[in-house]
This record gives C-alpha cells, structure tokens and sequence, in this order.
C-alpha cells in the first residue's frame, strides 16, 4: 500500500510506516496514492458478505502487495469487528444506523480496534498519543487497555467531555494516562501534532485519532454494512446519508467507501454552531472561528483536520453533488431529540440529532435516509434528559463507571509543560 502526503506527493510510506509514523515530515497527513473502484466480483457481493469479510477485501484492495498476510488481515478483523452494527427503519423514509454498539458505546470503537489490532500485528515499540473531543480517547482507551506493552496519553479539553466519556477515559489500565486541558479540543490537537513534529520526543510515538490513515481506514469497512443492512429494509435504491461531522472523519470514510463503489446519492456533513465544515462546503471558503460549547461537544470543532484529506479527493475543488453541509443549533438539537421520542418512540443522543435535523431538512420522496448515530444517548444524558423533560433509566454498568476513580493529570494549554511530564512519563515506563 502506497502511502503519500497531502502537502507533498513525493513524500510516501508503506501503511506500516503510516500507522507508527501517522504524520509525514512536512506536517501533512497520509493518504492513498489512489483511490480504485473494488473490482466486480466484490461489489457484485459484498450484499453477502459480514463486516470482516467487507474489511478483508477493501483492505487487501488498498494492499495487493501484502504487507499483512491474508491469515494475519483475517484474524485482525475478526477480531476487531466482534459487535454488531444496526439498522433500524423508523419510517418508509428513515433509517438509523447504530455505531455505538461496541464496548465504549460510540462508532469510534470500529476504527480504534482495528488500528490497535493492526499495531499489535506489526508489534513495533510505540507509545499512543491523541487528542480527543470526547469519544476517541474513550475507544482508544479501551482498545489498547489490555495492551499492556503500548502505553497511550489522551489529551482531551476540561469541561468539553461527558461524564461518560471522562470516566472511559480515566477509568482504564495503568498504560492508559489522561490528560485534562484547560482549553478546546482544536488547541490539545495543536499540541499532539507539535509533538510529532518535535525531534525530541517523536521517535517513538503514534496517534490513534483519525489523522493516523488505520484508524480512518477501519472506518470506510461500516458504510458498506449500513448500506447493505438498509437495502435490505427498503424498496427505494437511492440513498443520502447524514453524518454528524467534527473532525470530519467519519464522512471521509464516507467518501472513500463511496470512490471504492457503494451507492450513495448524497452526503450530508451535519454540524453544529462550529460550523466551519458546513460553511466550507457550501461556499468553498474556510472561515476560522472561534469554537463554542453546544451539547454535542465531540463536534466542537473549528479546524477539523481531514478537510485536508477531502480536499486531495476532491481536487481543491468544490464537492459538486456528493455533498452538502448543514448546521443546527443547541435548541433545535433538544427540538428534534424530543420529537423523534414522540414520534418513533426512539432516543437519540444530541450528535445523531443534528444528523436528524439535516435529514430532514434535505430529504426527497425518491430516496432511503440514513442517519448515522454515533454514540450511544446515554453517554450525553443529562442533555437528552432535558429535551426529553424526564429522567431517562442509567444501566447500572454506566453507574458504576461514573463512581470509579478517576485518574488523570490537569494541565494548563502550554505544549513545553505538556512535553515534560510526557517524557518523565516515558523515562519511567523504559525503566
């Protein structure tokens, strides 16, 4: 698999070296040297086929040369893909797509297994750094806990996490270290791409949020069972899907999946108020702002780094028909949890509710919608109990994790401070 920078083609990698080394040296990000359509024979049956199969077969696509045997590219998925994935019809029109079946209860657990998997594969001496918004360092967290030979630091913003996510986070085995940052999301990944391009501390060191191209590829494989699952509940062959969008990976897989040959009509790029996404692709203007708190955090986001991805995909140029952006605010995402409880007696967490209100605002009476949810309600509850207006029932397993200590380390946004108790915490796991 040829691997090149999205700065500079004539920077490349095997994937091997993309997983452990996920920024190229000019500070861009690894991409494929081409995107291919699957050959016939997969795509006339990948309609049979289970998530392992689809992962096997688009993976060795990308990866004729065999950097992992197919044995090897086998146990790996099996593996990492042993959760379901579900689609439920709420309507002749709508669907949603449940990601959030897996351990940590977010479509994140997907990607972080299969990159785990693919590291423990290769078994290199590497140390896990990422930043995240709230539901990566949760799936990294516990993808890598029993990991016990890959220590992993989160860095995620104070204050801009659930109680959910912040227990997953700092709740796991003593590999795992949380770092609370006392700034956004967009500054803590500032600091984890300093880090990769510091000569001093970035022999070694890998990511696990969605610049590393593993985590992002483990999550082309599920649209193909949305897909499928979805064909199979409906008469109707044209498909817009509705995404909500952060850091923008998640609709980039989309996107691949889509290159690679699955039929979608339309994808939508569902934000919040951080709406720099949206703002760019309607009007191919990126226009920085400052980020706001809303009630679906893990997409507060101003920068989101895989815009850079979807730019080579696209060619600099607009998105044409593939894609649109949308924006819904903090009072229509209560409006729109509370009305698809009435409605279809189904609750949803506040980041599915601003890819309901995109759907719904973007639909026509041709197509199937899908709206991707990506995490389980529970995980944001305190936000669904007040679009809601009642308490909703907590799993006694999510009461105990919020009662469990929490382990982590408070830090002011400085990067030099951050790199000290980082390599003081490296000096100690070598010893």
């Amino acid at each position: 698999m040829r691997l090149v920078s999205t700065k500079n083609k004539n920077i490349t990698c095997c994937f091997q070296d993309a997983l452990f080394t996920p920024m190229p040296s000019d500070g861009g990000l690894w991409f494929f040297q081409k995107i291919e359509k699957m050959d016939d024979e997969f795509l006339n049956n990948w309609m049979s086929m289970t998530l392992p199969e689809i992962g096997f077969f688009i993976f060795r696509h990308f990866d004729p040369e065999k950097e992992i045997s197919d044995s090897a590219l086998a146990i790996v998925c099996n593996k990492a893909f042993n959760f379901p994935l579900k689609v439920k019809k709420l309507s002749d029109k709508i669907v949603v797509a449940e990601l959030f079946h897996g351990k940590t209860m977010a479509f994140k657990d997907f990607g972080a297994r299969f990159l785990a998997g693919m590291m423990q594969h290769f078994n290199r001496q590497i140390h896990i750094i990422t930043a995240t918004s709230g539901d990566t360092g949760s799936a990294v967290a516990d993808a890598f806990c029993e990991l016990t030979d890959i220590p992993v630091s989160i860095l995620y913003p104070k204050g801009m996490v659930s109680n959910v996510q912040e227990a997953q986070m700092t709740s796991q085995g003593d590999n795992v270290t949380a770092y609370e940052v006392a700034t956004t999301f967009d500054v803590c990944q500032d600091m984890v791409k300093k880090a990769f391009l510091d000569d001093e501390i970035n022999k070694g060191i890998s990511s696990a949020n969605s610049i590393n191209i593993g985590r992002l590829l483990g999550q082309v494989f599920y649209y193909f069972m949305i897909v499928k699952e979805t064909l199979l509940l409906t008469d109707k062959k044209e498909i817009i899907i509705s995404i909500p969008s952060g850091n923008v990976g998640n609709i980039t897989s989309c996107v691949i999946a889509k290159r690679l040959g699955l039929p979608i009509k339309l994808m939508i790029g569902a934000c919040n108020v951080n709406n720099c996404f949206a703002t760019y692709i309607n009007s191919n203007k990126f226009e920085l702002k400052n980020v706001v708190r809303t009630y679906s955090n893990a997409m507060d986001i101003s920068r989101p780094s895989n815009l850079e991805r979807l730019k080579i995909i696209y060619d600099n140029k607009k998105f044409g028909n593939d894609i649109i952006g949308y924006t819904t605010t903090d009072r229509t995402t209560l409006d729109v949890i509370r009305l698809f409880a009435e409605r279809y007696k189904y609750i949803m967490c506040p980041h599915t509710a601003c890819a309901a209100d995109a759907l719904l605002s973007n639909f026509d009476d041709e197509s199937i919608g899908i709206i991707v949810s990506t995490a389980h309600y529970i995980k944001f509850n305190n936000t669904v109990e007040k679009a809601l207006r009642k308490k909703t029932e907590i799993p006694k397993s999510i009461e105990t994790l919020l009662k469990a200590q929490k382990k982590k380390i408070s830090i002011e946004a400085d990067y030099d401070k951050f790199k000290e108790l980082f390599m003081n915490r490296m000096n100690i796991l070598i010893k």
